[in-house]
């Protein structure tokens, strides 16, 4: 819940917001009769909550949760680490899997499961995308920054968990052990006469993994294919424009785009691994590189999305240390569909969208431990019944 010194620290940061965005941060000049006007207003509401909250509350901390909340409005993946927090974020090593496997970001003030890692100890603890945790070994992570967050389930031992799952009230007490599970492997099948590829993470190798899988499918003569991304949010993304790349012969994969960096794009060359009929399946859980894939193909006309809208985050991110001794990590450009279109929050919407609200409905009722696995089977089954084919019982109960 938002207390109300984080209102009043939110309330300072709209003042402040367009000023340093457009100032401080990015080094660009404003009118002076708007800048005299934010710094009124930001003045005002400062003296206000200082001199009139029902507790005494240092300049410091005011200040610390109007810079929080400037990066709280650009969007969740950026934030402000203050100048008491720095040397702690310092030793912070900012990698995406963190060792157990989970992507995470923060929502509604929760550390909030984008999707777990196949094969990680998320995984096979049972995390599943869209679970929020709500501490980690103890701590609350309402009370977290973002990168502590991250920190945290980077922990040398054992990582305590309670975990709340949409349609349950009940926590769930999880223990992960940090382990090696890389290299993630691609998961290959012929489903009904249909190639089927699972790609779970982008990670080094596996554009070449994907283009040794096209190989196989084009030497067995399979002549549909389909792509699944479900669950892949994160990892390099030049892996996912190379893997697109293979099934593309022309046209524009991605672009990398931003205010303060140099614009770069990538087309597709002329050479191909697979030439047959391809379908991407994706859902919230896609994420980053697998975004970009999925636009690529689509946007190309290459093939048909099938699923669920995705999560929104093919960004860059860089951190800017301030004078005051803070930082902030903010996005500074984003990936683009084909037609140059940014892939931001609104994420990259399917062709053919599954309707699942229904089930999610039924399973919520029903409170199973695995809500998702039936909800991955009726995207799946869409794709087969598209290409003309079915899906094997057996083939169900395995995917």
């Amino acid at each position: 819940m938002m207390t109300k010194k984080k209102i009043a620290f939110l309330s300072i940061s709209v003042a402040l917001m367009i000023l340093l965005l457009t100032g401080a941060l990015f080094g660009q000049g404003a009118q002076k009769s708007s800048v005299y006007r934010y710094l009124s207003i930001f003045s005002e509401v400062f003296d206000l909550v200082r001199n009139n909250y029902v507790e005494q509350v240092s300049s410091d901390q005011l200040m610390d949760g109007a810079f929080t909340g400037v990066t709280d409005a650009i969007d969740e993946f950026s934030y402000y680490v203050p100048p008491s927090q720095m040397s702690a974020y310092k030793s912070f090593v900012d990698v995406e899997d963190n060792g157990v496997g989970l992507v995470v970001t923060k929502r509604f003030g929760y550390a909030y499961v984008v999707a777990p890692i196949a094969g990680s100890p998320a995984d096979k603890a049972g995390i599943e995308r869209g679970d929020f945790i709500e501490k980690v070994n103890g701590q609350p992570t309402t009370k977290m920054a973002f990168w502590q967050i991250r920190n945290a389930l980077r922990a040398n031992g054992p990582v305590k968990l309670q975990v709340l799952r949409g349609g349950n009230t009940k926590r769930e007490e999880l223990t992960l052990q940090s382990a090696s599970f890389h290299p993630v492997a691609l998961q290959t099948n012929t489903i009904s006469g249909v190639g089927y590829i699972r790609v779970p993470y982008w990670e080094k190798g596996t554009a070449t993994q994907f283009r040794a899988a096209l190989d196989d499918a084009r030497k067995r003569n399979v002549r549909k294919l389909i792509v699944d991304l479900r669950g892949n949010a994160g990892g390099l993304m030049d892996e996912a424009i190379t893997a697109a790349d293979d099934l593309l012969t022309s046209g524009l994969i991605t672009s990398l785009e931003g205010r303060k960096i140099e614009p770069k794009q990538w087309q597709a060359d002329r050479n191909t691994s697979f030439d047959g009929e391809v379908e991407v399946l994706a859902d919230v859980s896609t994420a980053g590189g697998g975004e970009v894939f999925a636009s690529a193909i689509r946007g190309n006309n290459r093939g048909k999305l099938i699923g669920i809208t995705t999560y929104g985050k093919a960004i860059v991110q860089k951190f800017v240390t301030l004078p005051s001794g803070g930082g902030v990590q903010m996005t500074v450009a984003h990936y683009t569909t084909p037609d140059l279109k940014p892939i931001t929050d609104a994420g990259i919407r399917p062709d053919v969208v599954v309707d699942l609200t229904a089930q999610a409905l039924d399973e919520g009722a029903t409170k199973g431990t695995k809500r998702h696995k039936d909800e991955e089977d009726l995207i799946l089954k869409k794709a087969l019944q598209m290409f003309g084919a079915q899906e094997p019982a057996a083939q169900k109960k395995a995917a």
